[in-house]
């Protein structure tokens, strides 16, 4: 048996992510899409798979030979379409007509994410012909088919009403070499005869079922899991759905960033509490950690527990801890920074009133002033060590992006021509290895929960552990498409992490039965 894999679309509501690439190589779970269908046809003896390419052509072709060397028995042919911006999908499946035209073969849509097991049922099943169809989904943008008394596909079209549907089609197929002879003979005269390059191969399918003795049927696969990426909302979908992150209530700990994450400004996201409750009802210790060093522990912890999250300063982490730690009791320092960074440093004998510093530390300043930058500036020029509290160029605000650490430590670089002898604060791994080292976690068994790729997945993946990216701060989910830093998972905001605790359910239970008696 032979396979047909079309993606030549543009993907156009997907973009900017499409600018640079087709929809087909956009990633799920750190994987384009494409080469998550190639593997699973690989895995059920579909070998030998056609792909129809056009927009961005080059980029299906490196994800075929990709693929390709890491599975030796799979062969595919890449062929292109030139007019793909013109056609639809049925003129892209007459391109593969040489390969698979009168013979058996599995076709699938290039922009559906599907469980493994989903092409194995199709291909295992005793139908010569079938749509893999999901009969507990009803789905306006999908593919709906209706059925006779045997199961027999009598319509197949968008239009089906729900009360008319048997199912959703997932774009999944498998043709007898009967129905391929018939499938490439309409597509033949809608094409070569009528001039029409702009219909869906449903199109041909459905005038085959509704004019001609057929053998095409259902096979359910509702079961399993599937999406078709369209925009948006159905890549989110499918980041969640199909994520390889494992249950959080197995972890031990969990670190929290929290600007842009459990917070903006002075509001929680997505109801944050309720999560982090969950958790701790599971049995995990939960920490918060934030390269943010404008405020001290005890800020962040009156903070916290305003917002009922609840908190002490042993679960809470700063850059500033790091900045403490390099330093000695007694160095003669300057600050760039809060009064409230000044008096930690101070509380733990550091002398921040030196006029001939050794040290100058580069904080969040939210109290900055020209006469600071111009202190900082002459004591390293002067030979002082120039230390960065953090490397955070902005922080996330209820209002948007604000100039943070990293900011101004690049005016202070400017201004001396020095880069930072050191940085602290998040990706280091430091941030949270002491934790790690003192109760005994291994990396496998914490996470980190952040919305920056540089600072909170880096960490992350300087400590060896899974990470989540929130789209509620920093990261976008195009930036997290361009980069070579990968979160386990990607996700919306923290409401998605009750998808991943089993308790989660019982708890929210729980609270609701205790809200309704208080």
């Amino acid at each position: 048996m032979r396979g047909v894999i079309l993606s030549a679309g543009i993907g156009s509501r997907l973009r900017p992510l499409t600018l640079h690439k087709p929809k087909c190589c956009v990633t799920v779970d750190g994987e384009p899409i494409l080469a998550r269908q190639l593997r699973a046809y690989d895995d059920v003896g579909v070998t030998n798979v056609t792909v129809i390419a056009g927009y961005l052509a080059d980029h299906v072709e490196t994800v075929c030979e990709r693929v390709e060397s890491q599975r030796p028995n799979l062969e595919t042919t890449v062929r292109t379409s030139e007019v793909y911006a013109n056609t639809d999908n049925m003129y892209s499946l007459s391109l593969a007509s040489e390969d698979v035209a009168g013979e058996e073969f599995i076709l699938s849509n290039g922009d559906v994410v599907f469980d493994p097991g989903l092409l194995k049922t199709l291909v295992e099943s005793d139908a010569d012909s079938a749509v893999a169809c999901d009969t507990g989904a009803f789905s306006e943008e999908a593919m709906k088919v209706s059925v006779d008394d045997t199961d027999r596909i009598t319509h197949i079209d968008k239009a089906i009403p729900e009360e008319a549907a048997h199912g959703s089609s997932a774009d999944v197929y498998r043709f007898s070499a009967d129905f391929s002879t018939m499938l490439f003979d309409e597509i033949t005269k809608t094409i070569d005869r009528e001039n029409d390059y702009c219909e869906w191969t449903e199109v041909a399918i459905d005038r085959i079922v509704r004019n001609r003795d057929h053998d095409l049927t259902v096979v359910d696969i509702s079961d399993y899991s599937w999406v078709e990426i369209d925009d948006f909302d159905d890549l989110q979908a499918a980041d969640v759905l199909f994520s390889s992150l494992s249950s959080l209530d197995s972890k031990e700990a969990i670190f929290f960033d929290l600007d842009g994450t459990v917070y903006l400004d002075d509001d929680l996201v997505d109801d944050a509490k309720a999560r982090i409750e969950t958790l701790r009802e599971s049995g995990v210790d939960v920490y918060f950690l934030t390269n943010n060093s404008s405020r001290w522990k005890d800020d962040y912890v009156a903070k916290l527990n305003e917002l009922s999250v609840g908190a002490d300063a042993e679960s809470v982490l700063l850059s500033t801890d790091g900045v403490i730690t390099y330093l000695y009791a007694g160095d003669d320092v300057y600050v760039l920074g809060t009064s409230a960074m000044r008096d930690a440093l101070a509380n733990h004998g550091i002398d921040v009133t030196a006029d001939d510093p050794d040290h100058v530390v580069v904080g969040f300043d939210t109290e900055l002033t020209y006469e600071k930058a111009r202190k900082a500036t002459l004591a390293i020029r002067n030979g002082a060590t120039f230390l960065l509290a953090h490397p955070d160029a902005v922080c996330p605000t209820a209002d948007g992006m604000v100039p943070d650490c990293g900011s101004i430590g690049a005016l202070i670089e400017r201004a001396t021509d020095r880069k930072p002898d050191r940085v602290f604060g998040k990706p280091n791994a430091e941030m949270i290895q002491h934790v790690l080292d003192d109760n005994g976690y291994a990396p496998e068994d914490v996470l980190v929960v952040g919305d920056r790729l540089e600072t909170d997945v880096q960490l992350a993946e300087n400590v060896g552990c899974e990470s989540i990216c929130v789209l509620t701060g920093d990261a976008t989910r195009s930036a997290i498409e361009r980069s070579d830093i990968t979160p386990t998972l990607v996700a919306p905001s923290i409401a998605v992490l009750d998808q991943f605790i089993s308790a989660s359910s019982d708890a929210s239970a729980q609270r609701i039965i205790d809200e309704g008696t208080s």
